[in-house]
């Protein structure tokens, strides 16, 4: 997403001081950096791994990791950069209006970038486009006045094992629980006992539900998104069950060995499919399993996985093909 990087870089007027650039964009050109450490811009992000991009690179005070706020873009000029998910991204004008009466925003055209304007019409009295190049546009928002917000008001729920679990806005399959998610709890026995990391954890659902079948369980959630944490972190309250709860890219940040890690691996990177997180996964998660340690991954049935686990482990098994997945085991690391 580096090329909306590149048409901010157009408009300098607009990068100051009292800037905040709001979004997810981790791919970061050295141009954009360098404009953004001179110019003392606000970074302020959900996204753990774009938030990473710009460490070393300029004061990390200027960078906000989580769920922003109101007070957080008050009497700033607010850029926002798209969110593909059109309610999401619906939802943060809506915040923005209540710091705030106009706002920029700039997204790739195949990501919605041709009809910004009307995706805020709801919320907006006018919005121009000011801007179109590397496949992007760059808009100027004026924006309908909000009085209140709050991202519990905007959750959504579903139910799994006679427990409720929330999503907020953003949290992949926002509201419901996805087909992959279902087959995995279907079919995965909950472990008896040991340390278990839900990798790429969202709701939390998976490592929840398991803590909730065997309480003596020790469960990590693990994630990159923000809204996926907190989302996690309220239904581990809600739900009393405990979990130690971190923001890691993969693995980067995990530490121990486990019994057990599963996950749910995200393929999709915008338009194009992505390996790189499980390949990642199969070659780095021996260092975290125990002796007898298994990985277990959820996976569309057409993606290669098991081949790439065989590279990493002794024995790798399909135990389940449904709906369109595969349910794979993976253990006796090499």
């Amino acid at each position: 997403m580096s090329a909306v990087y590149d048409l901010l870089l157009r408009h300098t007027n607009l990068l100051t001081a009292k800037t905040t650039v709001l979004g997810s964009a981790k791919n970061v050109s050295d141009a954009w950096l360098s404009t953004a450490n001179k110019n003392t811009i606000h970074i302020n992000t959900w996204d753990w791994l774009t938030a990473k991009a710009y460490q070393g690179h300029i004061n990390n005070e200027l960078v906000t990791f989580g769920l922003p706020t109101t007070d957080q873009l008050r009497d700033r000029t607010v850029i926002l950069l798209w969110p593909k998910a059109k309610p999401f991204a619906q939802a943060l004008i809506q915040l923005i209006a209540t710091a705030t009466q106009r706002c920029y925003v700039v997204a790739a055209n195949d990501a919605g970038g041709k009809s910004i304007g009307s995706a805020c019409k709801e919320f907006s009295s006018s919005a121009l486009k000011l801007d179109s190049a590397r496949h992007c546009s760059l808009w100027f928002i004026d924006l309908t006045p909000v009085t209140k917000f709050n991202w519990l008001a905007m959750g959504r729920s579903f139910k799994w094992d006679s427990a409720d679990y929330l999503t907020l806005p953003g949290v992949f399959s926002h509201g419901s629980l996805d087909s992959g998610t279902s087959v995995l709890l279907e079919h995965l026995p909950a472990p008896a006992h040991g340390r278990l990391l839900d990798l790429g954890c969202g709701s939390g659902v998976i490592g929840l539900s398991f803590k909730k079948r065997n309480p003596s369980l020790e469960v990590v959630l693990a994630d990159v998104d923000a809204f996926a944490l907190r989302s996690a972190q309220l239904n581990s309250l809600r739900l009393a069950l405990p979990a130690e709860i971190l923001n890691s890219d993969g693995l980067a940040s995990i530490e121990g060995r486990f019994d057990f890690i599963i996950s749910n691996p995200p393929f999709h990177q915008g338009k194009n499919t992505d390996y790189q997180f499980a390949r990642r996964l199969f070659i780095e998660a021996k260092q975290h399993l125990v002796k007898d340690g298994q990985l277990w991954l959820i996976a569309n049935r057409h993606l290669g996985y098991e081949e790439w686990a065989q590279e990493a482990f002794d024995q790798v098994d399909v135990m389940v093909q449904e709906k369109g997945f595969k349910l794979i085991c993976a253990q006796k690391p090499r």
